[in-house]
């Protein structure tokens, strides 16, 4: 590789990543809201948020990486035309594609990069996060019931408290247990704490009272006791009862959906489309590049600065983004479509390249003097020669 072309390659990849962490850290900022709650109401350990956040972080590469790439093209091949490094180059000999495989070689890197998002990190991490997310929400742990509503438990134990002190002590704890058929009883405490022994959830109230109707009297029985021990015994759900998203799948498992489970056939053509979507995307992601190069490097050079080709390649780059989510959602719906997730991208690439070649033909000065050797510059039309005389 020449000198000059790693230069333009380093400035590019530089450009790029700071732009990359840039968009991720602010999109990771825009999700990392909905875990706050988590830390300062429910006493979620802050490196369980972290460690949520780190594990979606692939999904977030994988949609800034190509606005990345396309920024980077952008930006470094419009400040070297504003400085005339470029046509520097271009009268120093250097081919269109030699000025363009900088970026060329950026775009191919990113490209592999999300290849590798895509079939592996993504599918690993996000199973991770949604297995968390499972155990946190689903198998009921108590770190995540919500002061102020009533939580439900299996459908059999309701919770209710109106606040939790930093030392995890629930105020005002109400219990309605109605675990055995016919029979509803509903415990009071002024103060209680909500403990998990493995698969063994407990509830421990002090100073509370016990309250239970009789189904056959109607009378209601009160009971007051200093401490009362409640068993809510297994509550924990099954992990082969929870249905994978196509995020959590790997390729095989989205192209070739399971048969025998009825949800992956009813979600046939929805799990095929995001499987040849998650390759298609990387080409989406070439795309890109080179849809600034062609802005950029078609063209003469111009002194008044480039800011036309910049909305053209802003305007063509956000079609392309929204003609991917589209083409996405219909392949979903009618597996047809599915060879135009391939198609566009392509075309996109093919179209740069002839643009990017393309060279506007320069007209040839004409020659406006005559060939004719009698005729001077400076022409009095048919005026006599006029000799003057010397005289003595």
């Amino acid at each position: 590789m020449q000198t000059i072309s790693r230069y333009m390659l380093v400035q590019l990849i530089l450009f790029a990543i700071s732009v990359a962490v840039s968009l991720a850290v602010a999109v990771w900022l825009a999700q990392s809201l909905r875990f706050v709650d988590m830390i300062v109401n429910d006493g979620l350990p802050a490196s369980t948020f972290f460690y949520f956040i780190i594990l979606l972080m692939p999904y977030f590469l994988v949609i800034v990486i190509p606005v990345a790439t396309f920024c980077s093209v952008l930006f470094i091949y419009n400040k070297m035309n504003t400085d005339s490094e470029l046509v520097v180059l271009k009268a120093a000999g250097f081919s269109q594609f030699q000025l363009a495989k900088p970026g060329i070689l950026l775009g191919a890197l990113s490209m592999l990069t999300v290849v590798a998002i895509n079939f592996y990190f993504l599918p690993v991490s996000y199973r991770e996060f949604r297995e968390l997310q499972h155990f946190f929400r689903d198998n009921l742990s108590p770190v995540l019931l919500k002061a102020g509503k009533f939580n439900t438990l299996n459908d059999e134990y309701t919770i209710y408290f109106k606040e939790k002190t930093p030392a995890g002590e629930l105020k005002g704890l109400l219990v309605h247990d109605s675990s055995t058929p016919g029979v509803n009883v509903t415990y009071i405490a002024d103060t209680g704490a909500l403990l998990k022994e493995d698969d063994d959830f407990r509830a421990v109230l002090w100073d509370a009272s016990r309250q239970e109707v009789d189904p056959l009297t109607g009378r209601m029985s009160i009971a007051y006791s200093d401490k009362y021990i409640l068993k809510f015994g297994d509550i924990n759900q099954e992990e082969g009862d929870r249905w994978l998203k196509p995020r959590e799948r790997f390729l095989h498992e989205l192209l070739f959906p399971d048969s025998s489970d009825s949800r992956d056939v009813a979600n046939h053509d929805k799990l095929v489309a995001a499987g040849h979507y998650r390759i298609a995307s990387p080409l989406f992601t070439l795309a890109m590049a080179f849809i600034a190069l062609a802005c950029l490097l078609s063209g003469e050079f111009s002194r008044r600065g480039y800011l036309g080709r910049i909305m053209v390649a802003i305007t063509f780059m956000g079609i392309m983004m929204l003609a991917m989510f589209l083409l996405k959602d219909i392949a979903e719906k009618n597996k047809n479509f599915v060879p135009l997730l391939y198609i566009w991208p392509l075309v996109v690439i093919l179209a740069s390249i002839f643009f990017i070649n393309k060279r506007k033909k320069r007209k040839s000065k004409i020659n406006t003097h005559t060939d004719k050797p009698n005729q001077d510059p400076i022409s009095f039309g048919n005026a006599p020669n006029i000799k003057s005389k010397r005289t003595t």
